[in-house]
């Protein structure tokens, strides 16, 4: 999937496009995300007598696809494009995990870094 947690991203399609917000859920299996404050629906409870609850309604977030998200640039101050690149030894991008791994050697990590870089900006959103 294109987005990660707390990500922040714009809404591309529907009633809340070029809104902006932060990811709070993701559905792997389902390709679904949740942004916070956006594709606000009312969900009813019912009231039950028994524990005296009362029924009311409740406004939360409901499900996006995540095809219809991109992650939001400051700079540009609009979405962009993603590509996914894997990190060698000197900090060189390579499309593939073997490639990187091939530029450390011996010395390999058990763990070789994926990140995303802008399309546009050239912008790295998984700088850490």
């Amino acid at each position: 999937m294109h987005v990660k947690m707390k990500d922040k991203v714009i809404v591309t399609t529907g009633k809340d496009k070029g809104q902006t917000g932060e990811v709070i859920a993701i559905d792997h299996a389902k390709g679904r995300i949740k942004v916070a404050r956006r594709n606000m629906i009312i969900k009813h409870k019912r009231p039950n007598p028994l524990t005296g609850e009362e029924g009311n309604r409740l406004e939360i977030e409901g499900w996006i696809n995540a095809s219809n998200v991109s992650l939001y640039n400051e700079e540009l101050k609009k979405g962009e494009r993603t590509s996914s690149f894997y990190v060698g030894k000197e900090g060189e991008h390579f499309v593939s995990k073997s490639e990187a791994k091939k530029s450390f050697g011996d010395d390999a990590p058990a763990v070789i870094k994926k990140i995303r870089v802008g399309k546009k900006s050239g912008f790295v959103y998984d700088a850490s």
